[in-house]
């Protein structure tokens, strides 16, 4: 190869790499603006495949993406445990002193009430033997739910995860000062296969800020703790108490269906005037009715209370009605409403809840009873 060929074909080589830069840098996803703060955890939101937050001896919370026919969610199995209250048993009576002791109670020579004789004839305390602290007993209570929007949220803020600031040296004695000596509360997150472990340590003072470790490198940081609170408080900030996905105002009629299976087909009119929104009957659009529109009022101020354990469902449900929407798209949601015996407790459930949600009894029954008298009407 002369010289000429050789340059030329350096020079080629040069340039498909830059090419091949130039390519990766023009696909690649662009950085998001951290203003000022650092990367504890790259990665997006849609690769995260689970994430558990476990506070030892207290509560943990387990939260996985899962996926149907209408798309993704995130379902969580939160586990709180509660330390038992152990009596203690009651201490055995002692002699009285001044008893004097009976013929056959008396001390041998040498020997006095709690004593017993050395070998040289005189007597010592028998010594206290310590009996271990039992270890402790713990009640376990176990909560399912389908996470809603803070769920979102929560996925979005760890992807990537970031940190006011990293710490970049802690001696062995200041581990303790921090927290992270003995860590108590743990994060793994799942992403694409890949589990990232982090133990959490104390907070800073002043703030709720707090110390984190990455297990997998040994580096700490600190972090935001609002960005910690949707795990650390998932069973109140996390669960979706929503009996359906579609928003009011995007909703262009319905069905109220009774338990026998008469229904009422309604429009909805004005739907993007909160003020002038209102329901009517299909049949008569023009015509002003209250009490379908009352009906409909309640009914979509219908919130759940608590997700049913899909392992442990409630038995002897009857329906009481039922609630087609739809929206402008043409997507249909139902909600089956139902009752539990006859004076247990009402459930619902619909393509969005994926499951059964307790709900309050007083509007449900209050719906229920009210719903005959609709559909039958002429």
């Amino acid at each position: 190869m002369n010289a000429m060929v050789r340059s030329a074909a350096i020079h080629g080589g040069l340039l498909a790499v830059l090419l091949g830069a130039a390519w990766v840098k023009w696909t690649a996803e662009p950085s998001p603006d951290l203003e000022g703060e650092v990367v504890l955890l790259q990665g997006e939101a849609d690769a995260i495949e689970k994430i558990i937050w476990l506070s030892e001896k207290k509560d943990q919370a387990v939260i996985e993406r899962k996926t149907d026919d209408r798309g993704a969610y995130l379902w969580v199995t939160y586990t709180r445990w509660k330390e038992k209250k152990v009596e203690k048993p009651p201490e055995p009576p002692r002699p009285d002193d001044d008893t004097p002791a009976g013929p056959d109670e008396a001390p041998a020579d040498g020997e006095a009430d709690g004593e017993e004789p050395a070998a040289d004839g005189t007597s010592e305390a028998a010594p206290e033997v310590e009996l271990p602290e039992p270890e402790p007993e713990y009640d376990e209570t176990v909560q399912v739910f389908k996470a809603g929007a803070n769920g979102d949220t929560l996925l979005a803020d760890l992807s990537p995860m970031t940190a006011i600031r990293k710490i970049d040296s802690v001696p062995d004695g200041k581990l303790e000062t921090i927290g992270l000596d003995a860590p108590r509360e743990f994060i793994e997150l799942v992403r694409k296969g890949r589990t990232h472990k982090l133990e959490l340590g104390g907070e800073v003072y002043g703030t709720r800020d707090r110390y984190v470790r990455d297990i997998g490198s040994g580096e700490i940081f600190l972090v935001d703790d609002e960005i910690l609170r949707p795990l650390k408080y998932a069973r109140t900030r996390l669960p979706d108490r929503t009996l359906w996905s579609l928003e009011d105002d995007a909703i262009v009629s319905a069905t109220i269906i009774g338990p026998e299976g008469a229904n009422l087909e309604l429009d909805h009119l004005h739907k993007d005037d909160k003020a002038k929104a209102t329901w009517v009957r299909a049949a008569a659009p023009d015509e002003v009715d209250d009490e379908v529109k009352t009906w409909m009022d309640k009914a979509m101020g219908l919130k759940g209370t608590s997700y049913a354990d899909p392992a442990d469902p409630p038995t002897d449900l009857a329906p009481a009605f039922s609630l087609k929407l739809t929206g402008e798209d043409g997507t249909a949601e139902t909600l089956e409403v139902l009752r539990e015996g006859e004076d247990g407790d009402w459930w619902g459930r619909s393509e969005h809840t994926r499951g059964l949600i307790k709900m309050l009894r007083g509007p449900s029954s209050g719906l229920a009873e009210d719903v005959a008298s609709l559909v039958t009407a002429d």
